[in-house]
């Protein structure tokens, strides 16, 4: 398979660092912005570079060249690299959630099928990055089918509704803005929901799409434009992707004790915000943090499930040389 991908993910680097590649990535490897073909897998835990060419050794290190042209951090060592059949591993195991910072969760599925689309709509891929793509989401869903019985073990949801219980004992019902109508946003909005917590507000770029997911979830909703106010919230839990801080620490002027939740890369929020008197900030690696207990409790049937799916990869390379070798002796013929 003429397919490799080079990234880096929490495991290997800081918050810190993982935005400053989000942006450089963002920048020349979305396919929007680029003439080459790419996939970018960008999260707050992983920024990924699929890729297909006829000499991938020489693809892997144009793609690090550009980035060392505007990163100026150390960052080679902390890469991962993967070709061919690896490649189609990684990304299995990725949109399983397997290599996630918290195992088995389902937010990564959405947000590989919505790099690959991206990439599809602005050009035509080829067939080596259509089949790495379809079968990974495949193989994804497999696995969560599979091992459903997991279901239940403390996600992202439950360690947000800590750090906010914990940190405003004093106040029997928070008032929570939510900035950003990301996928995890609202995974976590319906849990607070669904936990009794009522006095919710969404706030998101697009003023109507707010809206729209405000009425469909009966909370209330805040313009765009009066974002500055949100230091009349107990709770603000960020996650858009705004390539630059939406809260600076020079313009907060906070006079009560305040949760800020910042579960974006790029961080939206300025991290000297958490200097600041009455503030409690986590970013996406201290939340983490947290659930590291529930990565121990689930690691053996990660073991299992990653066995598993070699076993599927291998039945899926197999069809794959089939039909790669008869499309190649059938354009052999015609040629």
């Amino acid at each position: 398979m003429r397919v490799g991908v080079v990234g880096i993910n929490h495991k290997q680097a800081r918050v810190q660092l993982r935005e400053k590649l989000a942006q450089t990535c963002d920048k020349w490897f979305r396919s929007t912005n680029s003439h080459e073909t790419y996939i970018l897998l960008s999260t707050c835990n992983r920024i990924e570079i699929y890729f297909t060419s006829d000499n991938l050794a020489d693809t892997h290190t144009n793609i690090l060249h550009i980035i060392r042209q505007e990163v100026d951090e150390s960052f080679d060592q902390k890469m991962y690299s993967f070709f061919g059949e690896d490649c189609f591993y990684h990304l299995s195991a990725v949109t399983a959630g397997l290599d996630s910072a918290i195992i088995w969760e389902t937010e990564i599925q959405g947000q590989v099928k919505a790099a690959y689309e991206m990439s599809a709509s602005t050009g035509t891929l080829p067939y080596e990055l259509h089949f790495l793509f379809q079968k990974s989401l495949k193989n994804g869903k497999l696995l969560r089918k599979r091992y459903q019985g997991i279901r239940g073990i403390p996600d992202i949801e439950h360690a947000i509704l800590e750090i906010g219980m914990n940190a405003s004992q004093h106040i029997h019902s928070p008032n929570i803005l939510f900035v950003g109508a990301s996928s995890i946003n609202l995974k976590i909005l319906a849990h607070l929901k669904k936990k009794g917590l009522k006095q919710i507000t969404l706030c998101n770029r697009t003023d109507h799409r707010a809206a729209r997911y405000a009425g469909h979830l009966h909370i209330h909703s805040l313009p765009w434009a009066k974002l500055r106010t949100f230091p009349h919230f107990d709770w603000v839990i960020f996650g858009t992707k705004s390539p630059t801080p939406l809260i600076k620490a020079s313009n907060c002027r906070l006079r009560k004790k305040q949760v800020i939740l910042d579960l974006s890369v790029p961080r939206n929020v300025d991290p000297h915000v958490g200097d600041l008197p009455n503030i409690t900030l986590q970013n996406i690696d201290e939340i983490h943090h947290l659930l590291e207990g529930r990565r121990l409790r689930i690691v053996h049937l990660a073991r299992e499930a990653e066995r598993n799916l070699e076993q599927v990869i291998a039945r899926q390379l197999l069809s794959f040389r089939r039909k790669t070798k008869i499309f190649s002796i059938s354009w052999c013929a015609t040629a």
